[in-house]
């Protein structure tokens, strides 16, 4: 823990200035940029699942703003501090500040401007949280979840997730159920974060299918982690956007990543420009006449027959050449990186065992290998791995509901 401190050092403190830490204490940490209109509610949701969980969790705010943001959302944002200092209970949710609720200022000038955003928003709440627990708990112990400013919870949300820890004491980490909440006046901003939500389920499915580690979704606001495998991973990333993507393909590499079950966070399906992509400005990018379009089924096709052969391939099979399982358009794929060549100081460097040397190829065609690959089917073979458009009679609140009841049996 000290190692990690010292290579993440957090300059911007906890308000109020310390926590009382228990045994064990978990954290879940919250950017929040211009949300004085959600934030109670979202604390009142967690207020309300704090009442079940067996073991507590403080609250973290991370009170922030991007370069050039609008003088009215700086203002919002200094009205939420100036609320939580005075301990007014405006925003609160019924979190009493110092016991269960506390918050760190990222509005002041001291932060250089490529660090205002969320990703550095996230590091610095959880960062700042490694370092109050430093020396005090066994850092596996204790869990950081990972919230949006305009989440709900269910009631279990902390509870199942003790409970998955207790139960899978091996997992670095897990993702959460999630259901976008359709609230808005405008139906077709509805329908736009239905297609949205879609989207994220059939591309995280479709490397499920192909038999990837990777299948999972990344939602900043529905994971959690292990203190220990967050230092472990490097920690949080401190991307614009895609944060919440990079942390969880890394954590994925140092330990196993489960499904909470039997619980749900709802994320608001609404339009936002607080982050370049995500479920915001997808929105507003298909309200503005932009196509969102599913990834095709048959990028997954050779990837599937790969991670088979590999999957029944022995040890010293593994320890050879293993191009030759690779179909026509992956190897020449894989040509591009000299993947022989890596393959074998792969190799060397991996424990000579079966399943070690099949994680260790997964570790290498990761989440973001599969990503750039399906890129590449698209713009070299256009007509045969082109993206699916959604299509209006089929792809709606009906399909959704079938897309989560499956998920929900097939991940428990």
């Amino acid at each position: 823990m000290a190692g990690y401190l010292q290579r993440n050092q957090t300059v911007h403190r906890l308000e109020p200035a310390q926590v009382e830490v228990a045994i064990p204490t978990h954290f879940a940490v919250i950017p929040v940029y211009d949300e004085n209109e959600h934030i109670a509610n979202t604390l009142a949701s967690i207020k309300r699942a704090l009442q079940y969980a067996p073991e507590p969790v403080k609250t973290v705010l991370v009170i922030n703003h991007p370069l050039n943001a609008p003088e009215q959302s700086c203002r919002n944002n200094q009205t939420l501090l100036e609320s939580l200092r005075k301990n007014d209970g405006q925003y609160d949710g019924g979190l009493s500040v110092g016991e269960d609720l506390f918050f760190i200022d990222l509005t002041v000038k001291e932060i250089p401007d490529k660090f205002r955003n969320v990703g550095n928003a996230r590091k610095t709440g959880f960062d700042e949280v490694i370092r109050q627990i430093d020396g005090k708990l066994t850092a596996r112990k204790v869990l950081l979840f990972s919230l949006d400013a305009d989440t709900l919870v269910a009631e279990n949300y902390f509870s199942a997730a003790m409970e998955f820890n207790r139960t899978h004491p091996e997992a670095a980490g897990a993702v959460f159920h999630f259901e976008h909440r359709f609230e808005s006046p405008d139906e077709a901003v509805n329908q736009a974060a239905v297609r949205y939500e879609i989207f994220l389920r059939d591309y995280a499915w479709q490397l499920r299918s192909c038999g990837s580690e990777f299948g999972f979704w990344t939602i900043g606001s529905a994971f959690m982690c292990n203190a220990l495998d967050y230092m472990r991973c490097g920690g949080m990333r401190r991307n614009a956007a895609g944060e919440d993507f990079y942390f969880l393909q890394a954590l994925r590499k140092v330990g196993q990543l489960g499904v909470v079950p039997d619980t749900t966070v709802y994320p608001s399906g609404r339009i936002s420009f607080r982050v370049p992509f995500g479920t915001g400005p997808a929105i507003s990018r298909q309200l503005s006449g932009s196509k969102l379009e599913l990834y095709n089924p048959r990028c997954f096709a050779e990837l599937k027959e790969f991670f088979a052969a590999v999957a029944s391939s022995s040890c010293e099979e593994l320890s050879g050449s293993i191009m030759h399982l690779a179909g026509k358009r992956l190897a020449e794929y894989l040509e591009k990186f000299q993947f022989a060549d890596v393959w074998s100081r792969i190799v060397c460097n991996t424990p000579h065992r079966r399943e070690a040397l099949q994680h260790a190829l997964h570790v290498y065609c990761d989440g973001f290998f599969i990503l750039r690959f399906c890129h590449y089917l698209e713009q070299s073979y256009p007509q045969e791995y082109a993206r699916i458009p959604f299509d209006p009679t089929t792809d709606s609140k009906e399909k959704l509901a079938q897309m989560r009841q499956r998920d929900r049996q097939q991940l428990i």
